[in-house]
């Protein structure tokens, strides 16, 4: 095992090394290429096209050149070769070696040459920009309804495919990357708004009709590009009028209202999801885009909102869940034209099984707060009254909520110790009607 693993690292180690050498012995010569007075765009190929030697963008043909510097002064040819590749090329005379460097003046683009020196052959080719050239006359938007997700610009103006073919004849296209910039809306969570942002977006061809992300706001967009008019500083830009936004974006949040205090109640602050124990209260919110006209709340008892039970349209919703089960809710809003429309996402609310149980016992004013009170033990009550007598059926306590409980006190003193008996009307949150009647054993010693 361990001679496997020495092996792997050695080969690791040797195939490093071999790119080292490699890419030493590539700058160890270098291709300079200038053009209509300006150097030229250089694009690094993928390693399959054989352009060892690298794409090349000239300005134009005037006073273009191309300098080779080899690793010494022995001779260095010139071929040119076209579109079908390598086995297309033809020798070159022209070029002037001075020591180690050699100099040929271009009278031909849109091509490929190669040079070659002591046996080694490096390849590339030159791209005439001023024969394909990015002009930008104007920029507007496509007035077509129901952009609702992407907006499409109308380009007028040209700018061919900038092509170049590798040794073998693949034909390849270098991008021009022009770059489209305006203002949208995105979601802050910190401060609960959506805020106006700039946004850029990268369009790699030109085309007389392009599509972007649809903005949340008005705004107007600018082109600009390509990528090597930018790296010669000669960017040309186009802006559009003001575009009026039909795009729409919402948000919704829901928080729920805990009971805290309410100790004797199961499941009334879940952690994880929304609901719990009922009544459950949540307050729901709305933050929509620009162009929102209408929202509608959807109360749904599918996933998939196939069957819609409730609808509401305040942008501030709160709402009391009583009903056992599960019950979907989503936010949607639309613009004028109803053309558009956005949904929020799903929150789900569970409202669990009623249940009810009362004890038996307990001490008050023995040991305080220790079994000093009486109180039931409930989850998903929405409606209750209970009534506790003593043995002669005299009313001793009365409360009509399930989170209080009885002190074991009537007008204001502690009752005697003793077996009293309580009666409990309620509703769950499924309905159903509740009654539970038993006694209550007090302990505690006699005053």
């Amino acid at each position: 095992m361990s001679f496997i693993i020495i092996w792997i690292n050695m080969r690791r180690y040797l195939l490093f090394f071999a790119c080292i050498i490699t890419i030493g012995e590539l700058y160890a010569q270098q291709i300079t290429v200038s053009g209509g007075g300006r150097p030229a765009y250089n694009h690094t190929p993928e390693i399959s096209t054989g352009l060892t030697g690298g794409v090349f963008v000239i300005y134009s043909l005037n006073n273009a050149t191309i300098e080779f510097s080899g690793e010494d002064d022995s001779p260095i040819s010139w071929c040119l070769f076209r579109e079908i590749g390598k086995e297309s090329a033809t020798p070159i005379s022209g070029a002037i070696q001075n020591g180690n460097i050699s100099t040929l003046n271009i009278s031909e683009a849109d091509c490929g040459y190669i040079i070659e020196q002591n046996g080694e052959s490096y390849y590339l080719w030159i791209i005439d920009y001023s024969q394909s050239p990015l002009i930008l006359n104007a920029v507007s938007t496509s007035n077509e309804e129901g952009q609702c997700d992407m907006t499409t610009l109308m380009l007028d103006g040209e700018g061919k495919k900038l092509n170049y073919y590798s040794t073998n004849g693949a034909p390849k296209s270098l991008r021009r990357e022009l770059t489209v910039s305006y203002m949208s809306l995105t979601w802050d969570k910190e401060s609960l708004a959506y805020t106006q942002t700039f946004q850029t977006e990268t369009v790699y061809d030109f085309s007389s009709s392009i599509q972007v992300p649809s903005p949340l706001c008005n705004t107007d967009f600018t082109v600009t590009g390509d990528q090597i008019l930018n790296y010669w500083g000669l960017s040309q830009t186009a802006s559009t009028e003001e575009y009026i936004t039909s795009a729409i974006g919402v948000t919704a949040t829901a928080e729920q209202t805990y009971r805290e205090d309410a100790t004797n109640e199961d499941d009334r602050h879940p952690t994880d999801y929304l609901g719990g124990s009922a009544p459950a209260e949540i307050e729901f919110k709305a933050y929509v885009t620009d162009a929102v006209t209408h929202i509608e709340w959807e109360f749904s008892d599918k996933e998939d909102f196939s069957n819609t039970i409730a609808r509401y349209n305040d942008e501030t919703l709160w709402y009391t869940f009583r009903d056992e089960g599960v019950t979907y809710v989503r936010l949607v809003a639309s613009n004028s034209t109803a053309t558009c429309q956005a949904y929020s996402e799903t929150f789900t609310i569970n409202i669990g099984e009623p249940r009810l149980e009362a004890p038996n016992v307990f001490s008050p004013g023995t040991s305080p707060g220790v079994n000093d009170e009486w109180k039931v033990a409930y989850k998903s009550i929405v409606s209750f009254k209970c009534w506790i007598f003593n043995k002669w059926g005299v009313q001793m306590f009365y409360f009509d909520s399930p989170d209080q409980g009885w002190d074991g006190k009537y007008r204001g003193k502690y009752v005697d110790p003793g077996v009293y008996y309580y009666v409990i009307e309620a509703k769950g949150a499924n309905n159903k009607k509740m009654k539970l009647k038993g006694h209550i054993n007090i302990l505690r010693p006699k005053n």
